[in-house]
Parts: C-alpha cells; sequence; structure tokens
C-alpha cells in the first residue's frame, strides 16, 4: 500500500496536494470490495469534515455559532433549505480543492450527496430515505441497515462501515436538542424529521447497540378512496367508515406496531366535517394533523407522563372539541380516552397495541389501574365498554407488504346483565371482507341524529353487503360476562 494511503487509513495528517495528487492517481483504480477507493473518499471527507470543525470554532459570535449549529441540524433532519445550503458550501470546498474526482461509495448519487451524508445526512439510510418512498420502516442495529422490498425474504442492505458513523448519525439528530431530548442519563429519545418520518433513537446501555428505528407514512392521500385502492379497505365499505367518522362514534383504531393505524386515524379524520374544532393530544409529536389538514380549526398538544392528565387534558376540553384525537393511548392517556369520549359530541379516536377486539376494554382498564392504584377491574372494564363504539383492528398480511383493516366491531355493554360483547361488522378471513349489519337500537339512534344523511349511506351499504357477505354465526361475537342477571 502506498504511504499516502497508509497515512489516510491511519488517519494520519495529510496535506491538500498529497490528497490531490491522491486522489488523480487512484480515480480509476477501484477497490475490489467496495467499488471505489476507500483511502481517497475518507481523506476528502475528513477534509470537509475539519472545514466544518473550522467554521464552526471561528464563529465571531455566539449567535453565529447557533445559526451554524442551527443550519447543520436542520440539514440533517432533511429541511430542503438547510440541505441546499450545506451542498453548495460541500461542492464549493470541493471545487476549490480540486477533489471533483474522488471515487464515492456507489450508493449515493454524485460526490456531493456522499460528502453530505456521510458528515450531516443520515448516512445509508439516506438510500432508503430518498429511493424507496413505498417503504415505510427501515431500522439500523448497531452498523447493520435493515428494511424489507417487495418481493424480498431478506430485509438488510446498505451498511454503515463503523460503528462511529451511527453515532455521528445520533449526535446529528441530537445536536440542537441533546441537553432537552437526549443525554448520557436518557439512552432513549423519539424525535421528526422535516417530512414527518418518526424517528427512535435506543443507546449503550440501555441496549447492547445503539438501534435507530425509522418510520413514515407511506400514503400520499389519506381518503378512504386511498386506503381502498392500497386494500387496506373493502371498496364498496367506504360509506361504513365514513359514517363512523362523522357520525360521532367513539373508536380505537388497534393491532401490532407498523400495521397502519395512524394512517387509517388519519383518514377517517379527513372524511369528518372540517367546520369542526378537532384538539390533538400526543405523548411526542408525530400525526402532523394541522400540516396535514391547514384549513382546519385543530389544536394540538404534547405533553409527558407528568403533564398530560394534570395539566394538558383539562386545557383540551377547554377549546370546546368537536372531535377529540388522541395519537396513542398508554397507561397515562386510558382515563383521558374515556372522560373525552364523555365530553365530546363528535369524532373521538385513538390507536393502541392490541389484536384482539374483545380484550380492548380490559386491556384500556388495566392500563388505568396500573397508573392509578386501587381502581375495581370489574368496574373499570364496564366503564371503558360503556363509551366505545367500535373497535379496528389493523394486521399485516401474510404477503408482509399490505396493510389491513381485518376486523371492525361494536363494543357493546349491558347494564342489566354486566354483559360485554364484541360483535363484529366486518371481518376479514385472509381472503376476502364479510359483513353484519347488526348495530346496537341506541348507538344507531345517536349517530342518526348526528349525521342523518351519513348515517343512511353507511347503514344501506352494510346492509346491502351483509346480504351478499354475511359474517358466518360462530364469528359474528364473542361476549364476556359474570352475573348480575
Amino acid at each position: 500500500m502506498a504511504t499516502i494511503e497508509k497515512e489516510i487509513m491511519g488517519k494520519e495528517e495529510v496535506t491538500i496536494g498529497q490528497l490531490i495528487d491522491y486522489t488523480r492517481d487512484n480515480h480509476k483504480r477501484k477497490d475490489a470490495t467496495t467499488g471505489y477507493s476507500l483511502g481517497a473518499f475518507d481523506g476528502t471527507l475528513d477534509v470537509i469534515s475539519k472545514y466544518f470543525d473550522k467554521r464552526l470554532d471561528s464563529a465571531k459570535t455566539d449567535d453565529e455559532k447557533k445559526a451554524y449549529l442551527n443550519q447543520q441540524h436542520r440539514a440533517t433532519i432533511g429541511h430542503p433549505e438547510a440541505v441546499q445550503e450545506i451542498k453548495i458550501i460541500i461542492k464549493q470546498q470541493v471545487e476549490q480543492l480540486k477533489l471533483t474526482e474522488t471515487q464515492y461509495p456507489s450508493i449515493y448519487q454524485n460526490l456531493i450527496d456522499a460528502l453530505f451524508h456521510e458528515i450531516w445526512g443520515l448516512g445509508v439510510v439516506s438510500v432508503w430515505l430518498e429511493r424507496h418512498r413505498n417503504i415505510g420502516k427501515c431500522r439500523v442495529n448497531g452498523t447493520e441497515v435493515r428494511y424489507k422490498k417487495i418481493g424480498e425474504k431478506h430485509r438488510m442492505h446498505e451498511q454503515y462501515r463503523s460503528i462511529k458513523d451511527v453515532y455521528r448519525l445520533i449526535e446529528n439528530l441530537m445536536r440542537n436538542d441533546e441537553s432537552a431530548v437526549m443525554n448520557r442519563e436518557k439512552q432513549y429519545s423519539e424525535l421528526r424529521l422535516y417530512d414527518g418520518t418518526r424517528v427512535v433513537i435506543t443507546q449503550p446501555p440501555l441496549t447492547l447497540w445503539p438501534t435507530i428505528v425509522f418510520r413514515r407514512n407511506t400514503v400520499e392521500h389519506f381518503t378512504l378512496q386511498e386506503q381502498a385502492k392500497l386494500q387496506t379497505i373493502d371498496y364498496e365499505a367506504a360509506p361504513i367508515y365514513r359514517m363512523i367518522a362523522r357520525c360521532g362514534c367513539k373508536s380505537i383504531i388497534t393491532g401490532e406496531p407498523g400495521t397502519g393505524k395512524s394512517t387509517i386515524l388519519l383518514s377517517l379524520f379527513a372524511e369528518t366535517e372540517t367546520d369542526k374544532i378537532s384538539v390533538l393530544a400526543e405523548n411526542a409529536p408525530e400525526l402532523g394533523l394541522k400540516s396535514r389538514f391547514p384549513d382546519r380549526d385543530i389544536t394540538e398538544f404534547v405533553g409527558d407522563d407528568k403533564t398530560m392528565v394534570s395539566i394538558v387534558f383539562p386545557r383540551t376540553l377547554r377549546q370546546d372539541p368537536g372531535q377529540y384525537i388522541i395519537g396513542e393511548v398508554r397507561e397515562v392517556e386510558a382515563s383521558m380516552y374515556k372522560e373525552a369520549c364523555a365530553n365530546t359530541t363528535g369524532l373521538v379516536v385513538t390507536t393502541m397495541h392490541e389484536k384482539d377486539s374483545s380484550n380492548v376494554p380490559g386491556t384500556l382498564a388495566r392500563k388505568e389501574i396500573r397508573w392509578v392504584q386501587g381502581l375495581n377491574y370489574q368496574i373499570a372494564l364496564t366503564d371503558y365498554a360503556n363509551h366505545i363504539d367500535f373497535v379496528m383492528v389493523m394486521e399485516l398480511d401474510e404477503d408482509q407488504i399490505t396493510l389491513r383493516n381485518v376486523e371492525l366491531s361494536e363494543i357493546v355493554f349491558d347494564a342489566i346483565t354486566l354483559t360485554v360483547t364484541s360483535r363484529r361488522i366486518m371481518w376479514f378471513d385472509g381472503r376476502q371482507w364479510y359483513f353484519h349489519h347488526h348495530i346496537d337500537k341506541r348507538l344507531k339512534n345517536r349517530m342518526r341524529r348526528k349525521n342523518r344523511d351519513s348515517f343512511e349511506e353507511g347503514m344501506k351499504a352494510l346492509e346491502a353487503l351483509s346480504e351478499k357477505y354475511p359474517i358466518p354465526e360462530e364469528e359474528k361475537e364473542i361476549s364476556l360476562t359474570w352475573g348480575g342477571g
């Protein structure tokens, strides 16, 4: 190996002249395994990185330094203007130093993109972010990057060359908010990129290796028509979902992580009447209702375990909401959902990790009991069952690509017999949807009073589909009772 390459690989100090000569001499020689001259690229990477370090260190004022940091952080999270600004600076330095012929990793589009993504961008995750918009999830585990393309059996793709690159990515993501969001005492953080991509970071000692999970919506239009096009819902059943959205129903969307709960929630919200005051409460800003529906009157609240119930929730009710959305129900938000149902006449909807619709009231009861000691489970369960109208269960199809609403069930509570019943209205058996039009009379009356047109349209569709594709009798409902009549 040549002396200059040994120095570069060993991270010794290399002059600009040496690097230019090395780049020119190795322009046509590619590494057999990586497809590019590793030493030359790393050397150029080091030179450009040091330029940004020097720019930061030589800032004349604290405000100037803060502006540099903000520009770099905004570029990392994908703000278009900041990305373009950083790329222009990199391009100017590359041309000035005559490093334009530097070979770069073949996964990137060009040298400037490669340098940007390796210094301030997301590194190899940028391949998933920019070129695979139809794939909703990407996971970094140590240096491994995994995401699943359609038709593939394996999920491993581009890899980080060093664990230092992963820590560099975490540092860039947290640069502006490290003291407030993540530090050595807190090895877990959640944030969002500029395009709404959700990021969850976990690092040692909480995990053996740093892990970063990126999740984003792959749906361009949050409408029932789009959901039907993606086979998430049955096309003929769209009026039924519209009925639920417009008739003031209290609903919970359940399923495992990554099954499309947030997407169907947004699609339901899109069907609601635009003149209603809406409130969104989340423990982390993820849904972005106001940015997605800028013409709506929406107030977004963000609270943590300490403030959500005591501070945030009372203030949400003072907004006089006609519709109430809770991003996700954990232990903290369980009682909030119940109170929102009692205090809001319009749509109330949330998401939760649960696979069995019949277990939803019980799961909510257990969540509240874990948060508020001394509650009676039976009373808590029946209380939740009395407030929930519908449960929608989401699943990932066996093709590992399609996200589908496999069940829509009504939750019915009989106060005389103390019976809680999960009654299927729609059900997907793995091949097709089946339907059942029997809905509790009291709920039907309430829905009709809220929006007669949407109610009649939805029930007409449900009755027609029930006649064509009836749910088998043994699959219609499950009841839980402990006596009383």
